[in-house]
């Protein structure tokens, strides 16, 4: 393959009595341990690279392959994505919403964070509250976006670059506020791959979410870049964004609870 794939995952679980302990918006985010290490072993039957998320902020052309990245600082994170990456010898990426850490039942602590870091793993910002930054005034966002790196900075000893927005959802003059602040790439949640290039300060890529209804073909054509399947998730995620924008990211995300909770 010649584009790069950046998924982003959640929360793992391994069980039914860990998926209940998830909260049920969460859960359709929520992939189980022996689907995680088959997708794993799906990607080194097909010879297509996990590749160091940190090498997508050092200036170099980025070549064909598929990044991990994870979502608002589970502590299933730290339980089980930390053993498995690993035991592979895989680096992840790990978006943490900083108010979260060491606060909130079910979310890893500062001390496993700091573990992850010196494990190898990228500790990159999520946000301070997990609050939609679209929703911000200029001075919000500049406040949520400095006082989350500072926190992480401050736990784990050194420079937090890249931050995943919240819901994927931002304007594009909060990029400029964000590389004032000191980040240097940005990970959004639209859907496709990114062909090779430099990576330059500001960036902002692609995702793919991966959920707990991907099947393993999805999974794989995702991996490969598939041009039609990702034109199909394409237009699923457009319509969803349509709704959204009719009703507000409040209304939306309300309903969107409600709808998760039945599942």
């Amino acid at each position: 393959m010649n584009s790069l794939v950046v998924f982003m995952y959640h929360g793992l679980y391994r069980g039914d009595r860990e998926l209940d302990t998830i909260d049920a918006s969460e859960r359709p985010y929520a992939i189980s341990l022996e689907k995680f290490e088959q997708q794993l072993d799906s990607l080194a039957r097909s010879g297509i690279p996990v590749l160091d998320p940190d090498s997508l902020t050092t200036g170099a052309v980025l070549r064909g392959g598929v990044v991990l990245t994870f979502d608002d600082g589970h502590e299933s994170n730290f339980r089980h994505a930390l053993p498995i990456l690993a035991d592979r010898g895989i680096r992840g990426a790990f978006f943490v919403t900083s108010d979260f850490i060491g606060k909130r039942p079910g979310y890893c602590s500062w001390m496993q964070i700091r573990e992850m870091a010196d494990r190898g793993m990228l500790i990159g910002s999520h946000g301070r509250t997990h609050r939609f930054f679209d929703d911000m005034t200029a001075e919000e966002a500049e406040s949520e976006l400095r006082t989350s790196k500072d926190a992480i900075e401050q736990a784990i000893a050194s420079p937090v670059r890249q931050i995943s927005f919240p819901g994927g959802r931002y304007r594009g003059d909060q990029i400029a506020i964000g590389r004032r602040v000191g980040y240097q790439l940005f990970h959004s949640s639209r859907i496709g791959a990114t062909a090779p290039q430099r990576v330059s300060t500001g960036a902002v890529l692609c995702r793919i979410p991966i959920r707990r209804t991907t099947t393993d073909e999805a999974f794989d054509a995702y991996a490969r870049a598939d041009s039609m399947t990702l034109l199909r998730a394409r237009f699923l995620a457009g319509a969803k964004q349509g709704i959204r924008y009719l009703m507000g990211n409040r209304l939306y995300h309300r309903l969107y609870e409600r709808v998760a909770g039945r599942g």
